[in-house]
């Protein structure tokens, strides 16, 4: 009898840090999604989009004050996302799951740039650009992936 319960117990307690991650990883980043997509909504009904790559403002308006703005987001896979990126690598091909980390990372980078703008009192961003680093840690020689790191940067402008 306390045998069954002793390994009823280990058994649980054992995939309990598994069931958590899985759960985290549904849920958890399921939720930031979309409260993401929300800020982008809401966002882009109040003011439009207010990032460019051009270089000078259109219909050359006069620009009153600039200074130059960024923000960064680091973000990394879950074990679920590492794991079937592991076996998709196998196979060849493109890796979704990371394919849309790096997504939601730009995404989130450059809705935190038009929220820091616009708190700051400029009206657009021009000239943005957007620059990716691998985070890792080597251990024993091999290199892991442990994140990314996403930088978007650009001019502010004011009218």
């Amino acid at each position: 009898m306390s045998d069954s319960i002793f390994f009823l117990l280990y058994f649980a307690l054992s995939l309990s840090p598994w069931i958590v991650s899985l759960i985290g990883t549904l849920l958890y980043q399921t939720a930031k999604k979309d409260t993401l997509l929300q800020r982008e909504k809401a966002h882009y009904v109040l003011n439009g989009d207010n990032l460019s790559t051009l270089s000078k403002p259109l219909f050359g308006r006069e620009v009153k004050e600039f200074q130059m703005v960024m923000t960064s987001v680091v973000m990394s896979p879950s074990w679920i996302q590492i794991t079937i990126g592991r076996i998709i690598a196998i196979f060849g091909g493109q890796i979704n799951v990371f394919t849309k980390i790096i997504d939601w990372a730009r995404r989130e980078a450059k809705q935190r740039l038009r929220e820091d703008i616009l708190e700051a009192g400029f009206d657009e961003v021009i000239n943005l650009r957007l620059e990716t680093a691998t985070i890792t840690r080597a251990r024993g020689g091999k290199d892991k992936t442990s994140g990314i790191e996403i930088v978007a940067y650009g001019t502010a402008i004011k009218y």
